[in-house]
This record gives C-alpha cells, structure tokens and sequence, in this order.
C-alpha cells in the first residue's frame, strides 16, 4: 500500500528500508524522501517502520490503518 502519495513511497519500501538500516523517520526522510512534501504520512511511516522492527512477518501480515 502506499503510505506516502506525494513522494509515491510504499510500505514494501519502508519495510526494505528497515531491513537496510533505517530506524527513524529521518532515516526515512533521507532515504525515501517520506514527509518532506505535506507530512500526512509521518504517523503511518514511523507506525510501519517500528512494526517493521518489532516483527519482520507482522507488516506482510497488516494493511491495516494507515491507507492513504
């Protein structure tokens, strides 16, 4: 699903990032370009990255909240 319409960043992205060493939503910034544009997506973007942290598999699992 796409977590950031402006800059068209996906959770498969965010979780990729994880996995590459992102921990925080700067790390996202800087990688992805996530809430550089309106910000929307902050919330949700930090709510899978530490899901994506916290359990690999549980992402894969959940499209839940935060669809944008």
């Amino acid at each position: 699903m796409y977590v950031c319409v402006c800059q068209a960043v996906t959770d498969r992205q965010i979780r990729e990032a994880a996995t590459g060493g992102a921990r925080t939503l700067r790390d996202l910034r800087r990688e992805l370009g996530i809430a550089r544009e309106c910000g929307n997506c902050a919330t949700c973007a930090r709510d899978c990255l530490r899901e994506a942290h916290a359990a690999p598999t549980a992402m894969a699992r959940s499209h839940g909240s935060c669809v944008a």
